[in-house]
């Protein structure tokens, strides 16, 4: 093979990885255009939307509306499904026609005090006997019913009664969240209220407050009682308060 022929050879293939380059870069790039192109649902602010609205409320009190818009002009971070911020709250307002973006929600313990709480919504700490409040299982966000077996003056003479004094009520805090962090931590408990109580931040409307501080107050020492509820379902049992003779009036 002479010298020319052989240059020739070199060229055509060169020339021909040349163009399968060119084409694959086109198709790429026809690729690329068509899927910028693509219509995708976000969701968009239909009114203004406060710090602090939980997530789980934007679609049943008209917050938010969905819009198609196409993938190229979305929002880096933009809202495409409400599961997923289903158990966050907003950590800054959300004007009316903004693209609703997943870095607006946080974690309700993430938030100041009073974005925590709207309307008849209180929070306050409650304390619980150590031995009646299902040890560390309990965490921020988890939701509880109390109990408390208290005496009770009747006709027939005093009786204990025990029953529900609220329920689905969050935990905002737990000892051990409210505990120091950092170097304190070593040196310092989680905090307690006194003796063998430890103290839990809740989150409850003001007559459901009512309810536990009075079961907290009348409640037979060491028979109040937290339980945790299901993270779904929201049965529960119908039953009346139960009710016995008082074995300590003799």
């Amino acid at each position: 093979m002479n010298y020319t022929l052989r240059n020739l050879l070199v060229a055509a293939v060169l020339m021909m990885i040349g163009i399968v380059l060119v084409t694959s870069f086109i198709r790429s790039e026809r690729r690329s255009l068509s899927r910028g192109k693509q219509q995708v649902q976000v969701y968009v602010a239909a009114k203004d939307i406060p710090e602090g609205t939980p997530a789980k409320e934007l679609e049943s009190g008209g917050f938010v509306e969905t819009r198609d818009m196409t993938r190229e002009d979305v929002p880096p971070q933009a809202l495409g499904k409400l599961s997923s911020v289903a158990t966050l709250v907003s950590n800054q307002t959300v004007y009316t026609g903004e693209v609703v973006s997943m870095t607006a929600f946080d974690r309700t313990a993430g938030l100041k005090p009073t974005a925590q709480v709207k309307g008849n919504e209180r929070l306050v700490s409650i304390p619980i006997p150590a031995a009646n409040d299902i040890g560390s299982h309990i965490r921020p966000g988890d939701h509880v019913d109390f109990f408390a077996t208290r005496g009770v003056q009747t006709p027939a003479g005093q009786v204990m009664e025990t029953r529900a004094y609220a329920r689905d009520i969050e935990i905002m805090d737990t000892p051990e969240s409210l505990a120091p962090e950092g170097d304190d931590a070593a040196a310092q408990e989680a905090p307690d209220a006194e003796g063998n109580t430890k103290l839990y931040v809740i989150k409850a409307t003001d007559a459901e407050i009512q309810n536990i501080l009075f079961g907290l107050s009348s409640a037979d020492e060491n028979k109040f009682f937290m339980t945790l509820r299901g993270s779904s379902g929201d049965t529960q049992s119908k039953l009346a308060p139960l009710s016995a003779p008082d074995p300590s009036v003799n």
